[in-house]
Order: structure tokens, then sequence, then C-alpha cells
């Protein structure tokens, strides 16, 4: 029974359970910190923050937007939702030590994002401009209601 006893206290040790727990502790340091590092790229490559305000005459929306001069923005007008659609174009090339390219991909993302607007809107007399990355949507709105009340048969 003593040998048993024995070993268990050189199986679970403090110095042994340190070295564990230590090598764990850093295990998952790592992995955190490697997990931040693809959300940061992720969230600064795909995602883009938008304002929006109402007044009473136009509803104005801000975005700032993660373009660069090779990206297409476009914009859309989809069952009255506003379509912010990026288009990225990028080309990856693997080069030898002599400078020769041994493979060549050309490829492309989109970034879209959809945002409701009022039923109010008049979509002919939206405008759009872009200064640098930051893009402004002004939609005025219509003095139409579309609303309609519906009247119920009795039977």
């Amino acid at each position: 029974m003593d040998f048993w006893k024995e070993q268990l206290k050189n199986l679970f040790n403090d110095e042994r359970l340190d070295g564990l727990l230590k090598s764990i502790d850093q295990q998952l340091a790592h992995s955190l910190k490697e997990f931040d590092h693809h959300l940061n790229h992720f969230q600064n490559n795909y995602f883009f923050h938008v304002d929006s305000t109402e007044t009473e005459n136009e509803v104005i929306i801000q975005a700032t937007l993660p373009v660069s001069d090779q990206d297409k923005v476009n914009l859309d007008l989809v069952n009255h939702q506003l379509r912010i659609l990026i288009q990225r174009f990028e080309t990856e090339q693997i080069q030898n030590n002599e400078g020769e390219i041994l493979k060549k991909e050309n490829f492309s993302k989109r970034i879209e994002r959809y945002l409701p607007l009022p039923p109010n809107v008049a979509p002919k007399s939206i405008k759009a401009s872009m200064s640098g990355n930051r893009l402004t949507v002004k939609v005025p709105k219509g003095n139409h209601n579309h609303s309609q009340i519906i009247e119920i048969d009795q039977e």
C-alpha cells in the first residue's frame, strides 16, 4: 500500500502540477492572442460603421467604408432597402528567390450591407457622394404615404 501512495505523490506533486498549469495557461494565452488578431483583421476588412439620421425632409446615411483605390462601391435600392456593396479585386503571387513568379492568383471579395429605409422615400431623388472612404447618401422623403385602409367585408 505504501508503494502506491508514493507513486500517487510523485504523480501529483506540486512542481509537476505547476508546470502543467503554466503550460496550459501559456497555450491558452497564445491561442487567444491569435484569435484576437484574426478577429481584428476580419472586423477591419469585412465590416463598416454606418450612422443614419432622419430629418423632416430626408434620411442621411454616412458610412466609413474599408476601401482602397482599386475597390468598387455600388449602391442599389432593393425592396425598400439600401444595399451598399464593396467589390474588392486582389492579386496574390508567389515568387522564388530570383524574382520569378511561380504562381499568380486573382480573386474578388464582396462586402455588402443592407439598410432599411422608411416607406415614404423618393427613390429617384437619392443622392450619394464619396470623399476618401466616407460615403454619404441623402434619401429625400416623398409626400406620399404608402399606408392604406383595407375594408373588411361582413358576411
